[in-house]
């Protein structure tokens, strides 16, 4: 899913400012509708923006592979040994992921949605065109540190994987990640855009069901 975050926000927001010129249109007299029209594609339809959030860091860090795998610790049956050496993953990745977490947590709470009103278009306010571009340089950024956060993650999951020599503990595990992976991905705004993750879907759009998370 490389870059295809990118493509569904932008698809968004270009919806929302094709609403808000619907809306400007609505506005210039009574006829077409009167003030019923307006209800339907004037200042209130106009005024709708899409919802598009991105997932505080804490929230992020949640999602630990090889967290969940000591959560799971006697569904996998695992021994007092491998726990040891999962918690030792654990921090790990913690700490490998840490500075980027970092930079997404300032660009996360810095970010404001980018504003999609056209009388600010034709009012020329260069101020409100500035903020706009600002936002939209804000979320490309964040888009950016999302598709490294989901590269990370699937090579977090390999480690895990790999260090579980049993064929059926790593296939119960892998099931297991595979949901975590589902709520992993339906974090970010294109999973929202898209009516969330749906199980197989998602993992056949990061190379199949079986292939999420970047595992063999």
């Amino acid at each position: 899913m490389r870059r295809a975050s990118w493509v569904i926000v932008i698809a968004l927001l270009a919806a929302a400012s094709a609403d808000a010129q619907r809306g400007m249109g609505g506005m210039g007299g009574m006829g077409g509708g009167g003030m019923g029209g307006r209800r339907g594609g004037g200042m209130g339809g106009g005024s709708r923006q899409p919802e598009i959030k991105f997932p505080a860091a804490k929230s992020l860090e949640k999602h630990n592979p090889a967290t969940l795998v000591l959560d799971k610790r006697k569904k996998l049956a695992l021994s007092d040994s491998q726990a040891t050496a999962f918690k030792a993953i654990q921090m790990r990745i913690f700490e490998r992921n840490g500075s980027l977490l970092v930079r997404y947590d300032s660009l996360q709470r810095d970010f404001r949605m980018p504003k999609m009103d056209m009388r600010d278009e034709a009012a020329n306010d260069s101020s409100a065109q500035n903020a706009r571009r600002a936002s939209m340089m804000q979320m490309r950024q964040l888009l950016v540190l999302v598709d490294s956060l989901q590269d990370r993650r699937r090579a977090d999951v390999r480690e895990v994987l790999e260090a579980l020599p049993d064929d059926a503990q790593r296939k119960k595990a892998a099931s297991f990640l595979d949901e975590q992976d589902v709520e992993f991905n339906n974090e970010f705004p294109q999973a929202r855009a898209q009516g969330g993750a749906r199980g197989g879907e998602r993992g056949d759009e990061r190379g199949g069901r079986g292939g999420r998370g970047g595992r063999p």
